[in-house]
């Protein structure tokens, strides 16, 4: 029973926003839907993003997360350096038990 109650709760917990959400069909949720980003002056990478979010939303969301991960990674890796010339031990810890 107690697992059942879990459960449940959890499914709530995961639901709530998405009803949230949906409960306010007004304009402000359709705007957003169909916003478009100005081009006018950009150029280069700004224009790349612009270009992506105003054609296909799906693969601007698809690029962002994917250089979001590898700028993290090289921010890691940079950090590690940097770690490590401090005399800082940044390798994976061992657990004994």
């Amino acid at each position: 029973m107690k697992r059942l109650c879990a459960i449940i709760i959890n499914f709530l917990l995961l639901t709530a926003p998405a009803l949230v959400w949906a409960a306010d069909p007004g304009e402000k949720v359709k705007d957003m839907a169909t916003r478009q980003v100005a081009t006018v002056g950009l150029s280069a990478i700004n224009l790349f993003f612009a270009g992506w979010y105003n054609h296909n939303k799906w693969v601007f969301a698809i690029i962002v997360t994917v250089i979001m991960g590898l700028m993290g990674a090289i921010i890691a890796f940079i950090t590690d350096i940097f770690l490590k010339a401090a005399g800082l031990d940044v390798s994976k810890m061992d657990h004994h038990e």
